[in-house]
């Protein structure tokens, strides 16, 4: 097993590099690990001070992953940004990151501070030929978890002018005005118990749009959902999506895209085992993977890849004993007019110095 290829005040890089043994290559290969290096070398290691992860997309043959890094508020890593937006090129995409934290972290009345637990920026490696690295990723912001009502306790986003105004500002954009009405559409069209969990603006992609990811609403209320926001995609392959694999599934969360025209085509069913993707539980989620291969959204080789995934291992380097976990958080069906249905999986992984890890 490799160990860590450098001292622990290396960079996020360096400790990654570390842990090129437990990704099985049918998900991330050679060609999809330098790129990834190369992606990550700008980024500090207090990357591992929190959860990091991965995209794996397992309808592909190419063995390319997307990263995705977890920023908590006013946490070391959230400033690390902010003095990188300071020294960048103006008009870059890391000057647009970091003012936008910035000017929202220092107002405590502002929507970030007020709202957001943490933002999640998500790198895409896969799909951009060639990736650059001044590329912005994509922005995302988890709620906090409400204190009072009858909320208290559920991440909900409750306040969409002010939230789409924090996601223009951390991704360097003018304006938002023109994707209001289509946002307010989705927050009033949800059931009762429906709620926005996470939001998120996708820089880098066209076209220009926002992402919402709806909780709270049961697996036979999303055809319903989709048929009130005229959502232009099949409901009934949504539908079919969740019939399929009810009997694997605890829960779904609808990912829709806002566009200036209303809905967009893409639909991603996120389905989730359970709320927790921390236990190393590969037989649990051989059922839901086998499923997901059988419909033809995953290929064998990936499917395979991802049985793998889940691990606890110890890894030495630098003079140090680091403790490297790895689970699956969710597995997302996506579904988009005039494209194949595909499904992607989001894992998670913790890499922690071994005194921390015991402590």
């Amino acid at each position: 097993m490799d160990g860590v290829s450098r001292s622990t005040r290396g960079g996020f890089a360096s400790i990654l590099a570390g842990c090129r043994s437990l990704f099985p290559p049918a998900l991330v290969d050679s060609a999809g690990w330098e790129r990834l290096l190369e992606r990550v070398g700008v980024l500090p290691r207090a990357v591992i001070d929190t959860h990091f992860g991965f995209e794996f997309h397992l309808g592909e043959a190419m063995g390319h992953a997307d990263l995705c890094v977890v920023v908590p508020s006013g946490s070391a890593l959230a400033q690390h940004y902010i003095r990188e937006g300071a020294h960048a090129e103006p008009g870059s995409a890391a000057a647009a990151l970091g003012a936008g934290l910035l000017e929202q972290a220092g107002n405590t009345e502002s929507y970030l501070a007020r709202s957001v637990a943490a933002l999640m920026l998500e790198y895409d490696l896969a799909g951009l030929t060639p990736p650059s690295p001044a590329s912005s990723p994509g922005i995302f912001l988890a709620a906090r978890r409400s204190a009072s009502g009858s909320r208290e306790g559920v991440h909900e986003h409750r306040d969409p002018e002010g939230l789409l105004a924090t996601l223009a500002a951390v991704a360097g954009w003018s304006g938002h005005d023109e994707f209001l009405r289509g946002v307010e559409r989705i927050f009033s069209a949800l059931p009762e118990t429906g709620y926005v969990f996470q939001a998120g603006v996708l820089p880098a992609r066209s076209p220009k749009g926002f992402r919402l990811v709806v909780a709270g609403v049961t697996k036979e209320e999303v055809p319903a959902l989709l048929e009130r926001l005229q959502w232009p995609g099949p409901t009934a392959a949504a539908a079919d999506v969740i019939t399929s694999l009810d009997d694997l599934v605890a829960y779904v969360f609808v990912s829709l895209d806002v566009t200036a025209q209303g809905p967009g085509p893409r639909l991603g069913l996120e389905l989730y085992r359970s709320r927790n993707w921390f236990p190393v539980d590969r037989t649990g989620w051989r059922p839901l993977i086998a499923r997901i291969e059988e419909r033809g959204w995953c290929l064998p080789a990936k499917a395979e890849g991802l049985r793998r995934w889940p691990n606890t291992e110890r890894l030495l380097g630098g003079g140090e004993t680091y403790l490297v976990h790895q689970g699956i958080n969710h597995v997302k069906v996506v579904i988009e007019r005039g494209a194949r249905t595909v499904a992607k999986a989001y894992v998670g992984m913790a890499v922690r110095p071994q005194s921390a890890a015991t402590a």
